[in-house]
């Protein structure tokens, strides 16, 4: 995955689309420990201290397992193990100690083909000497990857010119992860070991022994796993609670791939050339604080700073030029281009440049389903002053895009002009909430929380992370939540959610286990390079510090305003920054409007009003291991859902849930691969481990399960009834099909309660946990694993509650019941009434019949938040015998708004708003009748590149859902099917129908009971 490049005279790409690279092994292989009794070492400081220690020899492991262990000390009488780093203070003699040094056999030799970008494990599996890492607990078998150090090699070139004029040569990484040295031929260059900063090296002709040819220099990174990173790679790398959990540790935090894994380039500069490392847009709105939807061509305009950042090798005089790509009608494009006379010193060096933006000039940016996403370029050039005796100036360029739009965190009852008219002047949060407004409008925020796609760096895609992105637009998403434990996402990532209109809550990385900030040098460059990296895009809408840090003033957690935040602040004014995700607000250093920074010092409160929250999360249990425990602990899944009348609105009290779900597996299709056939069952039809230590427990034994994250049973059991253990434990196709179902409709229907409750209430963001899969296991996510491996849709299947989404929760109006017959409907479309119908039917089951129970006229006020309470009259409806529909949609020959929604459940209604199926029990107290569903793919597709699918039931059957090995997703799925319906197969890039075909599959709940 390449990031955009530094803007130079001349690139020279180092990837490998460009160059061959290897990767060779060093170091002797771990041949356990030297042992000495009655021996320690100073100093006396501890990398760790481990209790429950047995021997010696488990002592001995435990510093193998942790990189920066140099030695152990066993110590018997108390069952101890300390873990040394630093042994310079040399051996003392102790008694009932053991020294435990760490010793190596003979190097093993071996050298591979290497892919950049990309990570060490694959490169391994694809040369054959590792399997896949996530197939069974082959993730655990890391002895070759963490245990040697491993050099990467490549040859290159350099232009003739160059070396014949002179100029300058930096050698650019855009992201190694873990510690690495790096040289060129032979002479050392520098270290990297911050997986997120950038890194640029300058070269040295004769220093570096640079040499002609096509390939006469070579380039070495060597992977060193005794370099200490400082927590600064990915916090979920190694382990989170629905990712792989490794044996290995860095400083207590665990550990897992290793790698170039961004691009890598020579940028070089021709004699008095300037190198353009960043082009950092401020854009900001020219008005006063709007609380109404700005109109296009009829608003203040927008004021356009552009900072460049400019790197010299010698003082330098040249023009830099700013290109807008708007244009005011009767102007050529172009004529709003500035240009000033810079003299740039040696080095690093920045200069700003203004635009206007003028409301005749651009359209406005805008979130999905509330309007377009226009994007302008930026083009920035310098052109070197030239003289009568050199060659001419090469003219370096640089390229962003940009959109216009205004958005304000809210805290504040902005709906009272007397509110409005002392926060301008106001700094500091307040709490009466918090919602967003976007250019006006106010925005009920509806998405996920996105995880990293992969663990592995060389499998990761950019079309899997556009994909993605277009996979939450189309589920009716219009926020996604970047979170502090993964990654600062690829270009493409960020590019997708421009052009579709996701807006981004982003976290910095930091996060627990030991990946908190330091306020040095290293962690600095990396805020800096990070934020004028992803700047331009307008999608990104919030910074925030950290993910679940608490941000208190004169306590640890200070480091985040006082540092990490006020960083931010200073590279980007242009957008609101918060403390952490959750937060209580700021005390100070921001505008109360829309929580901007002001450039004062960024403060927090020591405690306040909870408006924004996680969770309740809905754990998994029932089965030993690394998440969840023994204790099966099901609970009531509240069916019907109990809603009590509540006033809404954003001038009421309000709050902002951002992280709250319920734990998941996936499909049989994406389970299956990693699983050896006699294990396909959520319990492994093995033997249980013994798990201890907690949250993340350590699990002794072969069951593979047990790594697989959280076990599922108390959600299956809450939903479908009891089950027998040995239900869990039976093995093969039909049954873990079975129990996979299961999972998918239980994490379904529970996180569609949790929202429909939240819409009941004054709750005017939700952001589930978590949106994504980063592998095929116990997790959160509503969306697949998403590399297109064996079994894996590219971009990631939708799982069931994907397609309720997009069906009716996250629809701006849609309409719920409950029990007692108590309904409500929710505008929540961003300054906009809603005037349609509402219609509430009873589906009997067991004939397929469907009565009418109600029918509005609604005429709901501008949302969000515009809620209406109704009852209908359910004393002749049975909760065994029927489920509930609501259908919302527009009057006969109106429009529905942006898009209208399709579902099988609402064939040809005109203008549907929503289409919500209801069940008033759980499924294991429906009355079903057996029913056979068949699908059928049509043998070609429609013009539009769909395929039409055909499904037929004899009788009622409650979600049905379709499931393909090829790449896409359906029109609807997990619905209620009487009789026949046409759905279409719509494909993520290419089609492959003879994959659709053959792979189709289908089910339905009475089957799965």
């Amino acid at each position: 995955m390449l990031d955009t490049p530094i803007a130079a005279s001349t690139l020279v790409m180092l990837d490998s689309r460009h160059v061959e690279w290897t990767a060779a092994v060093s170091g002797g292989a771990p041949n356990g420990c030297s042992y000495t009794s009655d021996a320690d070492w100073l100093p006396s400081a501890s990398l760790a201290a481990l209790s429950g220690v047995a021997t010696a020899g488990e002592c001995c492991a435990l510093c193998w397992s942790e990189t920066l262990c140099a030695a152990s000390v066993f110590v018997g009488s108390d069952k101890t193990c300390f873990l040394k780093e630093d042994l310079t203070g040399g051996s003392i003699a102790r008694p009932q100690h053991v020294s435990c040094v760490k010793k190596r056999g003979a190097a093993p030799s071996l050298v591979i083909k290497a892919q950049v970008p990309g990570d060490l494990l694959t490169d391994l599996e694809r040369a054959g000497q590792i399997g896949n890492p996530l197939y069974e607990k082959n993730f655990l078998n890391d002895t070759l990857y963490q245990q040697h150090n491993w050099t990467y090699a490549t040859h290159f070139g350099l232009p003739d010119a160059h070396l014949s004029t002179g100029g300058r040569i930096q050698l650019v990484f855009d992201g190694i992860k873990m510690g690495a040295r790096i040289a060129v031929n032979g002479v050392p260059v520098g270290l990297a070991n911050d997986q997120f900063a950038r890194y640029r090296f300058q070269l040295f002709t004769q220093k570096h022994k640079l040499l002609r040819g096509a390939k006469a220099n070579v380039l070495t990174v060597e992977f060193d796993p005794t370099i200490d990173c400082g927590g600064r790679f990915m916090a979920c790398t190694g382990g989170w609670d629905w990712a792989p959990y490794t044996h290995t540790y860095q400083r207590g935090a665990r550990i897992m791939s290793k790698g170039i894994w961004k691009g890598v380039y020579l940028a070089i500069d021709q004699p008095g050339g300037v190198a353009i490392s960043h082009v950092v847009p401020q854009i900001t709105y020219r008005g006063s604080y709007p609380t109404r939807a700005l109109v296009d061509g009829a608003h203040a305009g927008f004021a356009v700073g552009v900072r460049v950042h400019l790197s010299a090798g010698l003082p330098t005089k040249g023009t830099l030029s700013l290109t807008p790509g708007w244009s005011v009608a009767g102007r050529q494009p172009g004529a709003l281009a500035v240009s000033v006379a810079v003299d740039l010193p040696e080095g690093e060096s920045n200069v700003t440049l203004h635009a206007d933006a003028d409301a005749r000039a651009i359209k406005l940016w805008w979130a999905a389903g509330m309007g377009s996403q226009p994007l302008y370029n930026l083009t920035v050039s310098f052109s070197p002053e030239g003289s009568a005796d050199a060659a001419p100036p090469v003219v370096v360029r640089a390229l962003r895009r940009v959109g216009f739009r205004y958005f304000a965190l809210v805290t504040g009852n902005d709906t009272d002009p007397a509110y409005v008219k002392e926060a301008a002047s106001a700094e500091g949060t307040v709490s009466h909430g918090m919602y967003w407004r976007l250019n006006g409008a106010p925005v009920y925020a509806k998405g996920a929380n996105m995880i990293p796609m992969e663990e592995l760096e060389g499998r990761m895609s950019a079309e899997a992370h556009r994909r993605l992105v277009r996979s939450a637009a189309e589920g009716a998403f219009n926020t996604l939540r970047v979170w502090g434990g993964g990654m600062f996402l690829p270009d493409a990532w960020y590019d997708a959610a421009d052009e579709l209109g996701l807006m981004v809550y982003h976290d910095m990385q930091y996060a627990q286990a030991g990946h908190s900030p330091k306020a040095e040098p290293i962690q600095e460059a990396e805020l800096r390079h990070v934020v004028r990296r992803l700047s331009a895009h307008p999608s990104i809408v919030i910074w925030d510090g950290c993910n679940e840090c608490r941000v208190v003033m004169g306590s640890s957690t200070a480091v985040y305003a006082s540092f990490v935040m006020t960083v931010v602040a200073q590279e980007d004014s242009s957008r609101a920054v918060w403390p952490s995700c959750p937060a209580l607000g700021w005390t100070g250093g921001v505008r109360r409007l829309d929580a901007t920074p002001t450039g004062k010092p960024l403060t927090t409160p020591p405690s306040g009003t909870a408006i924004e929250t996680h969770g309740y999360y809905q754990h998994g249990g029932g089965f030993p291991a690394v998440n969840g425990g023994r204790s099966l602990n099901p609970f009531d899944p509240e069916m019907p859902l109990k809603l009590t009348p509540t006033p809404t609105g954003i001038h009421l009290p309000n709050v902002f849930a951002s992280e709250f779900g319920a734990v998941v597996f996936s499909s049989f299709e994406s389970m299956a691969p990693t699983l050896d056939p006699k294990h396909w069952s959520l319990h492994a039809g093995q033997p249980y481990d013994n798990c201890t230590g907690g949250f993340e427990s350590l699990c002794r034994g072969e069951n593979v399960m047990a790594e697989r994250n959280y076990p599922g049973d108390n959600m299956i059991v809450s939903y479908f009834g009891p089950k027998a253990d040995a239900y869990f434990n039976s093995s093969g196709e039909r049954v873990f099909k079975k129990q996979l179902y299961q999972s998918m409709l239980s994490q379904a229907l529970n996180v569609k309660a949790m929202i429909e409750s939240r819409r009941a209430r004054n709750e005017l963001g939700v952001l589930v946990w978590q949106y994504n899969e980063i592998w095929p296991t116990g997790g959160w996510g509503s969306v697949e694993y998403g590399t297109p491996v064996e079994g894996q849709v590219i971009g990631g299947r939708w799982k069931p509650l994907q397609y309720m989404y997009k069906r009716s929760v996250f629809q701006d109006v849609m309409a719920v019941c409950g029990a007692g017959g108590q309904c409500y409907v929710r505008n929540d479309l961003p300054g906009r009434a809603f005037d349609g119908v509402v219609e509430i039917s009873a589906l009997e089951i067991a004939s397929g019949g469907k009565r009418v129970l109600a029918k509005l006229q609604a005429s709901l006020p501008a949302g969000p938040g515009a809620t209406y309470f109704f009852n209908v009259n359910l004393t002749e409806i049975s909760s065994a015998t029927h489920i509930l529909t609501a259908l919302c949609h527009a009057p006969t020959g109106a429009p529905s708004g942006p898009a209208a929604v399709t579902a099988v459940g609402a064939a040809g209604v005109d203008g549907v708003y929503s289409f919500n199926e209801l069940p008033l029990a759980p499924p294991s107290a429906l009355a079903l009748p057996t029913a056979t569903v068949t699908a059928t793919a049509a043998t070609s597709p429609n013009s539009d590149g769909s395929v039409n699918i055909s499904v037929r039931t004899d009788r009622t059957a409650l979600y049905v859902t379709l499931t393909t090995l090829a790449n896409g997703r359906f029109s609807d799925n997990a619905f209620a099917l009487t009789g026949s319906a046409v759905l279409k197969f719509i494909p993520f890039g290419l089609l492959n129908l003879s994959q659709l075909t053959k792979s189709l599959r289908v089910e339905h709940l009475q089957q799965n009971l």
